[in-house]
């Protein structure tokens, strides 16, 4: 009876089971972590893109494009302007117009 529990190939078959039941929910905790910090990049990558067209004046093409299914698109960097330009007055949040 006690050797089931004492026996060595017993003991070596529960610690392996256990240690990869710990790496099945190590990677899963991880995959999960990685789809949330892909969504914060993409949400931010388009909150940029959103910006970028609220400060720039004139119209130009977008920086940054998504697309579905496609590789993650990288921000390019911002150039600075020759003369510093009238700053639009502040919109407060909630206000119709």
């Amino acid at each position: 009876m006690f050797k089931r529990f004492f026996d060595p190939a017993t003991i070596y078959a529960r610690r392996a089971q256990r240690s990869m039941d710990e790496a099945r929910m190590a990677a899963l905790e991880h995959e999960s972590a990685a789809e949330h910090h892909a969504a914060l990049a993409r949400m931010y990558r388009e909150r940029v893109a959103r910006l970028q067209l609220e400060v720039s004046p004139e119209p130009q093409e977008p920086r940054v494009t998504l697309e579905p299914n496609s590789q993650i698109p990288r921000i390019t960097a911002l150039k600075k302007r020759d003369e510093p330009a009238a700053k639009p007055a502040m919109v407060a949040q909630g206000v119709a117009g």
